[in-house]
């Protein structure tokens, strides 16, 4: 291939030019794409998402006085019961820092 088909693309062959436009519409999409994800929420990942999950979980069971087991959230996430434990206890040090800092922000002055 020559440097010539990727600075031209009307020098290339025809099935390597609808690549080549196919590629330009791609691009156009996902950039189309791109302020509406910089203004909704970040991107989880699936172990953020299901940390998440349980602290949802975790305060739901707080309200209603409900203990939530590593057993159960293993069985709702279907995972193993080692993995549930690891998610609860992340739910859990995400729920105390996400109190934390709402109890700083009534602190701040206006």
């Amino acid at each position: 291939m020559s440097s010539d088909v990727l600075t031209d693309p009307v020098s290339a062959p025809a099935g390597e030019s609808e690549r080549w436009e196919a590629t330009v519409t791609d691009t156009g999409a996902v950039a189309a794409r791109l302020p509406e994800q910089q203004t909704g929420e970040p991107v989880l990942d699936p172990v953020q998402q299901q940390i998440l999950t349980v602290a949802a979980w975790l305060a739901e069971a707080e309200e209603t006085g409900v203990k939530l087991s590593g057993a159960e959230v293993a069985r709702r996430l279907g995972v193993s019961p080692k993995t549930a434990q690891r998610r609860v206890i992340d739910a859990g040090k995400h729920l105390t820092e996400q109190r934390r800092q709402q109890g700083r922000a009534h602190l701040r002055s206006v």
